[in-house]
């Protein structure tokens, strides 16, 4: 199975996303679908069943991580892949740790992740000949993230696809009000 971990926007702001992108940008060859939108937060692979099991076993035995917003507000391209992106101008510690704990999971069973610094962002667009000009309406997308997902990433005839496999929970955080 080839596999990541990411977050999945809800549906309300996959489709607002979707249309942000077809009235700010020119049309694009390949643009990703907006059921395909997600922020990956590890890219594993192709994966074992033994694999699996055993990032699962890891997972429900992390330390808990609170839930967070997730803030869509900048837009990225990048040139060798020729993907246009939307990304976070200050990503939370909370997601940053979640994805810095996924990718630990993973090394210490034996999976071998790429080794650069992790940028959130949500690819809108692939096989972009050319970085594509500036949006004409500025992005801004926030939800509320209160769990992830361990994708798998199925290939067809129309495309790549990603469906769900197994979902996990966030904590959830408590505010208190002075009575």
């Amino acid at each position: 199975m080839r596999a990541f971990f990411g977050l999945a926007p809800d549906v309300k702001t996959k489709l607002a996303i979707e249309g942000w992108r077809n009235k700010a940008f020119p049309h694009f060859e390949a643009s990703v679908p907006a059921a395909n939108f997600h922020v990956t937060l590890a890219f594993l692979g192709q994966i074992s069943h033994k694999q699996l099991d055993a990032l699962c076993e890891g997972i429900d035995q992390m330390a808990e991580i609170y839930a967070f917003d997730v803030s869509l507000n900048q837009v990225g391209y990048w040139s060798k892949p020729k993907a246009l992106w939307l990304g976070c101008k200050e990503t939370q510690s909370a997601h940053l740790q979640l994805a810095k704990t996924l990718s630990q999971i993973s090394n210490s069973i034996g999976l071998q992740l790429p080794k650069q610094d992790y940028i959130a962002h949500l690819t809108l667009a692939r096989k972009c000949s050319v970085n594509p000009p500036a949006a004409l309406i500025e992005p801004i997308f926030t939800w509320r993230n209160a769990e992830f997902h361990l994708y798998e990433s199925v290939s067809g005839k129309k495309g790549v696809s990603y469906h769900i496999r197994q979902t996990w929970p966030l904590a959830k955080q408590f505010a208190f009000k002075a009575v």
